[in-house]
């Protein structure tokens, strides 16, 4: 499983933040496209946001070969379904029957951890070093 953590600026809105982190995962154009239109229907299915400023919009696929979990921070928030401030989403692209990210999900949607997510200071490092911590770990945190 591959994690990334993508800051960006200059984004106005949810459709323009999906589609540049999709042009972040480096895939061919026919593969983002489709890609995309998966989370487009994820969202046309209901809101996927478990914090005030944070989102976890989520697909499984074929498609792809490896898991890839994208931690994007926008410097302005975007509205999303109701809500006006989110600032951080967790994107997850998931191959079919990978453990790894039920293992990843359960910490990530830590309080604790979601705050740290939303942190600006939030380095690639730390962001892989906060994916690695277990249950117990994440307590301590």
């Amino acid at each position: 499983m591959k994690i990334k953590l993508v800051k960006l600026n200059n984004i106005s809105n949810y459709e323009q933040w999906l589609q540049q982190t999709v042009s972040n995962l480096d895939l061919s154009f026919g593969l983002s496209a489709n890609l995309l239109n998966l989370l487009h229907e994820r969202d046309a299915l209901g809101s996927v946001q478990i914090s005030e400023h944070v989102i976890m919009p989520h697909i499984v696929t074929h498609e792809i070969t490896e898991s890839i979990v994208i931690v994007s921070q926008l410097i302005k928030p975007v509205s999303y379904f109701t809500s006006n401030g989110i600032n951080t989403a967790i994107y997850i692209f998931s191959c079919p029957d990978d453990s790894s990210i039920i293992s990843l999900v359960n910490c990530l949607i830590d309080e604790k951890i979601i705050s740290s997510l939303q942190d600006p200071t939030l380095s690639s490092k730390e962001l892989k070093k906060l994916s690695n911590l277990s249950v117990g770990e994440k307590d301590a945190f």
